[in-house]
């Protein structure tokens, strides 16, 4: 099959930094293509080859003759302020289509993309309607091979499916770069990674991103046994080099310059392992707070006096947990979000925090950044070190954890990425002691190799996590159960994003509903707590702070180097370890369950 565009050895550079040389791949003819890449890897650049709007510095770019694409950018300018209709229309025009046809497709793309008012000014729409009115181009163009960087930003749920559905019945090729991996995971067959880790800087495996991410790991182990199979056959070249040997035979010869080879090759695969290497390890510090209801609400409206947003919420939020958040944009996610952080007191109900509560609150909006600070000023207040998990550290030292080389150090707030930016946010953020982490929209802007490292990070978090994010990957890996807001100000407790979404659609015309975590309707049964619930639910906070004492005194014993030697003990201790977690986990879980039991009795 021939391809419908082709990459041969091309190469591009900014000033002194290389992003990428002699690459090569091909798109064929309805594939569809996920580009991975970390920040800086050159993905947009790349993109942007395809679409003739940047030239590499070297090798040929090879397109299908007649070959019609689109490009939708991460970002458009909309200060001309054209119509919804006239911004599509000057796209399409642009692209040769006739002026008739142009109008007649602009309204097809709109509607297709949820527009009614076809003539609202472009620079009125919010973040997400303007992505939808980017999109709407490619729809309405229908081009051979389209072009995407980023197109779920600013897209609340409803333009996310909504785009997710389009692409899977889009029939032509299409490569596009995301960090949100449940949309790669659901769209593409093939996915690339650029990074200087691989031979000639490109991976490519015919697959979608969870089997791409095993073969990956396969690839990145096999080139650490080349690098001990080149290492030991170049120790000993090596040492025939160094025996004297004269290149006096062509024989000789030969072998020197296959042994200067080799060297070069061994020196070039350590190199490229190294490169593998895990870039950063973050850690939070929570706090040492003990089996406590940290946050408790019953019967509480969440709102404003004139707007009520959402009714009657009851819930209990304790440590070790991860709750996710989510609701249409407007639907009232930021206001619970204020309730919980008591920046907006509730309309109505209780809402009970444990004493001294310790909440970090990482926000999406970045304005509130001082952009003329530099790194060093930010991060350390003005100081030299920062106070982190009971240590001083300089600095530096501190925010090369979170990928910022020493030169970076001095550099404006202003001139950093978006990435840059957010990462700088958790870094400060992280720097205090937490019983609550409420995280909103914390992937925005970040690749996916700095994502998987917060989610691993937030994985091992011993204290509760508050979640907002359209990241659904994201969320799956790391929330227990889902807070879904509902329309009509209602609401419920899910345990996946897809219920929710079902649900959603299931009840536009309900109000003031709560609803079990399962997608039926029904009403909801009050069951009386028994006798014996009632005694546990009196005694079971102590019962955790108990076993929590006994697990954290059997995890002292386990470090004490005499036991090392005594391995039938060393194994007992270890099976008590396992058993008072299992026994903690137990505990937690059917105290949440007596808790919602007497929620609705």
């Amino acid at each position: 099959m021939t391809p419908v565009l082709s990459l041969q050895n091309i190469a591009k550079s900014f000033g002194s930094k290389t992003l990428f040389k002699n690459l090569s791949f091909g798109i064929f003819p309805g594939e569809k293509v996920g580009l991975l890449g970390s920040n800086g890897a050159g993905k947009s650049t790349l993109l942007k080859i395809i679409a003739k709007t940047v030239m590499p510095d070297c090798g040929q770019v090879h397109r299908r003759k007649n070959l019609s694409l689109c490009y939708v950018p991460q970002t458009e300018d909309f200060d001309d302020n054209p119509s919804a209709q006239q911004f599509i229309e000057q796209k399409l025009k642009a692209a040769g289509i006739e002026p008739e046809e142009a109008a007649l497709q602009a309204i097809i793309g709109l509607g297709i993309a949820g527009f009614e008012d076809l003539q609202v000014m472009s620079s009125s729409l919010s973040g997400g309607w303007k992505k939808r009115l980017q999109l709407a181009v490619a729809i309405a163009m229908n081009p051979e091979l389209l072009i995407l960087d980023e197109p779920t930003n600013h897209l609340d749920w409803e333009g996310l499916i909504w785009i997710e559905n389009w692409l899977k019945s889009y029939k032509g090729s299409l490569i596009l770069v995301s960090h949100d991996r449940q949309f790669l995971a659901n769209l593409c067959q093939r996915t690339i990674e650029i990074h200087t880790a691989y031979e000639n800087g490109v991976l490519s495996f015919n697959l979608g991103y969870e089997k791409f991410l095993d073969k990956k790991s396969e690839y990145l182990e096999s080139q650490i046994r080349l690098e001990s199979r080149l290492s030991n056959r170049a120790h000993r070249e090596l040492e025939w080099l160094r025996a004297g040997v004269k290149a006096r035979t062509t024989k000789s010869r030969s072998r020197v310059k296959e042994a200067h080879d080799l060297l070069n090759k061994v020196s070039d695969v350590k190199d490229r392992n190294r490169s593998t290497k895990p870039r950063s390890t973050l850690t939070i510090d929570a706090t040492q707070r003990l089996s406590k209801k940290l946050i408790d609400l019953k019967e509480v409206t969440i709102g404003y006096p004139e707007t009520p947003l959402i009714k009657e919420v009851t819930i209990m939020l304790g440590p070790k947990a991860c709750l996710g958040i989510l609701g249409s944009n407007a639907s009232g996610k930021t206001t619970l979000i204020k309730t919980l952080l008591q920046q907006v007191p509730p309309l109505s109900g209780t809402l009970k925090f444990a004493e001294n509560l310790k909440i970090v609150y990482f926000e999406q909006n970045r304005s509130h950044l001082p952009m003329d600070k530099n790194l060093m000023q930010f991060l350390g207040d003005g100081g030299d070190f920062v106070f982190f998990q009971e240590n001083s550290i300089h600095v530096a030292a501190y925010a090369n954890r979170f990928l910022f080389p020493s030169e970076k150090m001095q550099l404006p707030i202003a001139q950093l990425s978006g990435g840059e930016q957010a990462r700088l946010l958790i870094a400060k953020n992280l720097l205090q002691p937490a019983d609550i982490l409420i995280l909103d929209e914390p992937t925005n802007d970040l690749d996916v190799e700095t994502i998987e490292v917060l989610e691993s990070s937030l994985a091992d978090f011993k204290g509760l996590t508050i979640l907002v994010s359209h990241d659904r990957y994201f969320l799956k890996r790391l929330s227990h159960k889902f807070l879904g807001i509902l329309p009509e100000q209602s609401w419920g407790v899910f345990s996946s994003v897809e219920q929710w979404l079902n649900t959603k659609k299931t009840t536009l015309t309900q109000t003031n509903t709560h609803l079990e975590p399962i997608s039926v309707q029904k009403k909801v049964k009050k069951v009386k707590l028994s006798y014996k619930e009632k005694q546990q639910l009196k005694t079971i906070e102590s019962d955790i702070t108990q076993t929590e004492l006994e697990l954290e005194q059997a995890q002292v014993r386990i470090q004490d180097s005499d036991l090392m030697s005594d391995h039938e003990a060393l194994n007992t201790l270890t099976a008590e370890i396992q058993q008072l977690q299992e026994k903690i986990d137990h505990l937690y879980s059917l105290w949440n369950t007596l808790e919602e039991k007497k929620q609705n009795s």
